[in-house]
């Protein structure tokens, strides 16, 4: 796989990764990405197709993505309970 193209759009990073005959997308936003792939044929092949693609609606529907993301990993770690006395060092005297 290699990176054919990188750039930024509304704080998200995207990469465009190629390989065999699969174009792949990845969007990242602060410690979350999501991937998009398309097969030859779907009419995305190139990063200026990406660009296009990621226009209007798309980074719309991909920010609440982020944003539903986010709320999910929140609430995982509120249901770790985890124990705040395990966090502190051992006293050494």
């Amino acid at each position: 796989m290699r990176i054919i193209g990188e750039f930024d759009l509304d704080q998200i990073k995207v990469t465009v990764f190629v390989m065999n005959e699969r174009l792949s997308v990845k969007y990242e936003n602060n410690l979350l990405e999501q991937t998009y792939k398309f097969r030859d044929g779907s009419g995305i092949r190139t990063v200026e197709d990406v660009k296009k693609y990621s226009e209007g609606e798309t980074i719309k529907e991909i920010k609440l993505a982020f944003e539903k993301m986010g709320t999910i990993r929140l609430h995982g770690i509120q249901n770790l309970n985890i124990d705040s006395d395990t966090d502190k060092f051992d006293e050494i005297i």
